[in-house]
């Protein structure tokens, strides 16, 4: 077992007695703790990140204030880092898979945080590539769909006078799609689509009042239904 040394000691007892001037037992509580976490964060085994290892620790001296958090700040980063270090997944590219660990790294200190993001970017990279294939082969069908169901809205309001008469020819109006074209911005759109990604082309719908319409999304799972249930066959 790991021996404390009798200057930390002494701090945890005083750390401890000052937290808890008037229960013994959550003193002792605490002294145990406390004496079980700087054990484990002077023991951990940092293998892998034995290269940043004077990082890590300098972050969690730095960070928190016990020597539990301490030892479980150091426990994380020893597993982040070394996930980080052997992340290579088959169905990505290992250029893609850089660049997403050099923007994280840029971006965040600690390699939880780090691990965390490439995570959450991969994942969506993931989703984008499965969208393109998805909807790419399908995506002259889907706008022409959207089209015509776009074009088809009527409002009796309209007024178009021949002659005196009120016709119901002229009543007719394209209804505006809006796609997501970035995580912070949108647009709507009455005409072309064909310039868009099929990541943002399936984020296109209509707003309606305070709802939202996914019409893509809707279209779509409509073609992936006649194919199961009708045997529909698109050419390729």
């Amino acid at each position: 077992m790991t021996e404390i040394p009798a200057e930390i000691m002494s701090a945890i007892l005083k750390s401890a007695a000052e937290e808890w001037p008037d229960d013994k037992d959550m003193q002792e509580h605490t002294i145990e703790e406390e004496s079980s976490g700087y054990r484990e964060f002077s023991s951990a085994d940092f293998a892998a990140a034995l290269t940043v290892k004077d990082d890590i620790i300098r972050e969690a001296m730095e960070s928190h204030d016990t020597w539990e958090a301490r030892a479980n700040h150091v426990h994380d980063e020893i597993q982040a880092y070394t996930a980080l270090e052997e992340l290579a997944p088959e169905d990505i590219p290992m250029t893609i898979v850089a660049a997403v660990k050099h923007k994280a790294a840029a971006e965040h200190d600690w390699y939880r945080l780090q691990f965390q993001q490439v995570e959450c970017e991969l994942a969506t990279y993931r989703q984008i590539v499965r969208t393109r294939t998805k909807v790419a082969p399908i995506r002259e069908l889907l706008q022409r769909m959207e089209q015509i169901i776009g074009s088809s809205c009527y409002n009796a309001n309209i007024q178009n006078r021949s002659w005196g008469y009120l016709e119901s020819s002229g009543r007719q109006f394209r209804y505006p799609v809006t796609f997501y074209t970035s995580d912070t911005s949108n647009e709507k759109r009455w005409d072309r689509q064909d310039d868009l990604s099929p990541e943002a082309l399936i984020t296109g719908h209509y707003k309606v009042g305070a709802n939202e319409l996914n019409i893509y999304r809707a279209l779509v799972k409509i073609v992936d239904m006649l194919r199961e249930d009708y045997g529909l066959q698109l050419p390729h």
